[in-house]
């Protein structure tokens, strides 16, 4: 079988024209984008890296500002971690750039460093991203107005109350964009909870009347209550770990008018799955990304699943590299 990963929204659709809309405002939210990251795999062609996939699902939700289907959209959020480390690789830069670009004239673009890339939007890519036009980066709290709603940008804060002191001193908002764990949350079966000494933001960091918070940092796609508060993750746009093989990936939309109402769109991935026994060699497709378990972890099953086409994650037997804790 051969797994590909499909189209996304047809690129070279008309971008919508939205400055003479009228009434509401309707927000594309990308988050999580992990441009730029190094994952390998025995039996992966030359030509390939993981960055290709993440590159290509980050163009994808972009194209939905474009998307007929999805309507028109008056602003592009992102909200965190457009690269996967601070200092990003050369390329990745320039395809951000790339991609900023040939949507930013027609629908502008917001964009804060999530705790992956804070240092690389301020220092690396800084200069590059600022010769983006309508494209805003911002490091610092920032306080917006559009058509009489305002939207608070916080960015990423290792100490909650650090965070709180910054969402607070913008004032009322109508929505608060964010790049954090809030009381709630889950990965798995782990849910967060707002403790001293943890990272954790809980109600009691919000600020009066807060309601709606878009939020980057959580992979899985969720929704859930702080407080008063609704949290809307989209989750990232591509898998960036085995533990999230079976989670659909995309972005979101933010409709703003009389009321509120947030829907997730969705994106492809490339296949992911473990191996434990010989008979789960059967599931390997061409192009999927395979761990090894268990029983498993022979040369033989490793040959195997290269000869069907899928990559193979390194694993015991190899000398150890870094890559490999990234997905356990």
């Amino acid at each position: 079988m051969q797994a590909e990963r499909q189209a996304g929204p047809n690129q070279k659709k008309q971008p919508a024209r939205n400055a003479e809309r009228a009434g509401g405002l309707r927000v594309l939210h990308v988050s999580d984008t992990h441009l730029g990251i190094r994952h390998y795999f025995r039996g992966q062609p030359r030509d390939w890296s993981r960055a290709d996939d993440h590159l290509a699902a980050f163009r994808a939700a972009l194209a939905y500002a474009s998307d007929p289907d999805v309507g028109p959209v008056d602003l592009i959020i992102h909200s965190g971690d457009l690269f996967d480390r601070s200092h990003p690789p050369e390329r990745a830069i320039r395809d951000a750039v790339t991609a900023f670009t040939e949507v930013a004239g027609d629908v502008p673009v917001i964009l804060m460093p999530g705790n992956h890339d804070r240092l690389g939007l301020l220092h690396h890519a800084a200069g590059a991203l600022a010769a983006v036009p309508g494209l805003t980066v911002t490091d610092q709290a920032l306080k917006l107005d559009l058509r009489g709603i305002r939207i608070g940008l916080v960015p990423f804060h290792r100490e909650p109350d650090a965070w709180a002191q910054a969402a607070a001193a913008l004032g009322h908002c109508d929505v608060i964009v964010a790049h954090q764990a809030f009381d709630g949350a889950r990965i798995g079966r782990y849910r967060f909870t707002a403790k001293p000494g943890d990272e954790t933001i809980g109600p009691m960091h919000l600020p009066p009347r807060t309601s709606t918070i878009l939020c980057g940092h959580i992979h899985p796609r969720q929704t859930h209550t702080v407080g008063p508060a609704t949290v809307y993750y989209p989750g990232s746009t591509e898998r960036t770990a085995f533990v999230e093989r079976h989670q659909v990936k995309g972005c979101g939309l933010l409709e703003l008018g009389s009321g509120v109402r947030y829907r997730t769109l969705d994106l492809p991935s490339r296949p992911m799955l473990e191996v434990d026994d010989e008979q789960g060699v059967d599931g390997v497709v061409d192009g999927s990304l395979v761990r090894l378990v268990g029983r498993a972890r022979t040369r033989e099953v490793e040959v195997e699943v290269i000869a069907r086409g899928g990559w193979v994650v390194p694993w015991s037997l190899d000398p150890p590299t870094k890559q490999v804790g990234l997905f356990q």
